[in-house]
């Protein structure tokens, strides 16, 4: 029974937001565009009339910002209601944590290539100290062709250094694989929190 109600107070709501742009189409001369304002005091200015801007309620403006019409947001069931509250009070309080850590977009972006180039100086690092083990590595494994082609027993120091090098190398391999995956896990972690940025800064600067 729930479901039927959400569906239909989906295909209320949806049926609503036809008619009021369809209305809102019909009447706007060009260069006109929405303003509307949400519940976090955010100022919105859109040339397309938004589900957003009907909820709330919107004034269609001319192009030189002269109200042409005030239009009463649209009420939506308890239920709608609620969660667009909660969800609306959670992303403000993201918003807001965000904006302590960040400035702005570049803030974010400078932090992401911070923590990206520090990952590209250990793989370097590293790859260096894998190519001097491979050379090591190398030298061993001579010493030890050299004394089975004399037809004399490979001695014990030289296989224990083939084995300590091998993993040694094994764990240098290893090191780089998991730096390779630290920076696409930073570049995942940072791409939504700048592109939220960027849209925080838009709304500020559409409201300003």
């Amino acid at each position: 029974m729930k479901i039927v109600v959400l569906l239909m107070a989906l295909i209320l709501t949806s049926s609503v937001w036809a008619r009021s742009g369809q209305r809102a189409n019909e009447r706007m001369p060009d260069g006109a565009y929405f303003r509307y304002e949400t519940s976090d005091g955010v100022v919105h200015l859109n040339r397309t009339l938004t589900m957003d801007a009907i909820r709330n309620g919107y004034q269609l403006l001319d192009q030189y910002g002269r109200v042409l019409e005030d239009v009463e947001g649209v009420q939506l069931n308890d239920a709608e209601a609620k969660a667009q509250r909660m969800q609306q009070a959670r992303q403000a309080r993201e918003d807001r944590d965000m904006l302590r850590l960040y400035a702005g977009p570049e803030d974010a972006v400078r932090a992401r290539d911070r923590k990206v180039e520090a990952l590209e100086l250990s793989i370097s690092y590293e790859e260096n100290n894998l190519a001097q083990l491979q050379m090591k590595l190398d030298d061993e494994i001579a010493t030890a062709a050299r004394n089975e082609r004399a037809g004399r027993d490979v001695p014990e120091v030289v296989k224990e250094a083939i084995d300590r090098l091998q993993r040694q190398i094994q764990t240098a391999e290893q090191k780089l694989l998991e730096f390779d995956k630290e920076i696409e896990q930073a570049n995942q972690q940072y791409a939504p929190i700048i592109e939220r940025l960027e849209a925080i800064e838009k709304q500020q600067n559409e409201g300003g």
